[in-house]
């Protein structure tokens, strides 16, 4: 295919408010680089996310349903099978991006053609609180695979040559995880950076995918982490994704599967002390803290709950370990 723009917006819309959806387009067509084309795939959302698409007059506007509900794997895809830019930039049709985010990636990829993917700080909104990442990609690397992901999702550009050599696409096992598990997949193959700019107001509502999801999300996020951890140190996690997966399905966990979790923390942990020392380790905090909730409290429990080796893992409080053990 014939790349004819510099930029594609990929844009996978549900049922996002008419009013935030709005935005999110405007800050796209209003950018100060204008050479881009805004995928919009419409996920069988209502039927006034597409009246709303169709009061703009804009060409480069590309309008994509699906004829059925595709989620958040489908969806993204279809744009990227059909995208022409030279680079891809992710935006969530509830996100704004500031007028000369696309104009400063573009720049910057051009002139570093080392980088595969950029992402930058951002701004969460209504809370106007600035969020930034590690900018080096040895940072990234080690964060993204000992602590958590930190490329935000709509401040990503994508040099849309590496995802056609490395044939990347969103995968399906990753669904509400869907973008740190493709930084996480390709980890060692592509060159990461975030830019010290804020070029995005991320917003964050009671209809956010990860607020809606958290309990799904953070056991997801997690299993990512120690799959990429064990292939860090060719190490064996079979076991961690079972306990994780039974968490995940709701089954009962008990002090043996706490065990399991915790000896292999503190393993990494030091084989990471002694590659790269004073590297931040940190668990996704969201499940590890109902991970112990959902634990069989019995004596063993009580004892690695109180114990030192659950403390350099994660930090909780007296009366955190006390209302766990009581169940609340």
């Amino acid at each position: 295919m014939e790349l004819e723009t510099k930029i594609s917006v990929i844009m996978p819309v549900y049922n996002t408010d008419e009013k935030e959806f709005r935005e999110a387009i405007e800050s796209i067509l209003n950018q100060t680089l204008r050479d881009l084309e805004l995928i919009i795939v419409d996920d069988c959302s209502k039927d006034y996310i597409k009246k709303t698409v169709d009061s703009y007059t804009d060409s480069r506007i590309v309008y994509l349903r699906n004829e059925k509900n595709l989620g958040l794997i489908g969806t993204p895809n279809r744009a990227l099978d059909i995208a022409r830019g030279k680079y891809i930039a992710r935006m969530d049709s509830d996100d704004i991006s500031d007028p000369q985010r696309l104009e400063i990636q573009f720049n910057y990829m051009e002139q570093h053609p080392e980088i595969d993917i950029l992402g930058s700080a951002f701004e969460k909104i209504p809370k106007n609180q600035v969020v930034k990442f590690p900018t080096d990609n040895e940072t990234i690397k080690y964060t993204m695979i000992f602590s958590h992901n930190c490329i935000c999702h709509s401040t990503a550009m994508i040099r849309k040559s590496t995802m056609d050599n490395h044939n990347i696409r969103y995968n399906q096992e990753n669904d509400v995880c869907e973008d740190y598990g493709m930084w996480l997949k390709y980890i060692e193959d592509l060159k990461y950076e975030n830019l010290e700019d804020v070029l995005v107001k991320y917003r964050w509502n009671t209809s956010n995918i990860s607020k809606r999801k958290t309990y799904i999300q953070s056991a997801g996020s997690q299993k990512l982490m120690f799959k990429a951890q064990a292939r860090h140190f060719s190490l064996d996690c079979s076991d961690l994704i079972k306990i994780i997966d039974k968490y995940r399905d709701d089954k009962i966990v008990t002090s043996r599967d706490l065990a399991e979790i915790i000896g292999f923390v503190l393993h990494v942990k030091n084989l990471l002390n002694n590659e790269k020392p004073h590297t931040p380790y940190n668990l996704n905090r969201v499940f590890f803290k109902d991970f112990l909730r959902k634990c069989v409290s019995d004596v063993n429990f009580i004892k690695i709950l109180f114990s030192k080796e659950l403390d350099s893992i994660i930090k909780l409080t007296f009366f955190e370990k006390i209302g766990m053990i009581l169940g609340f």
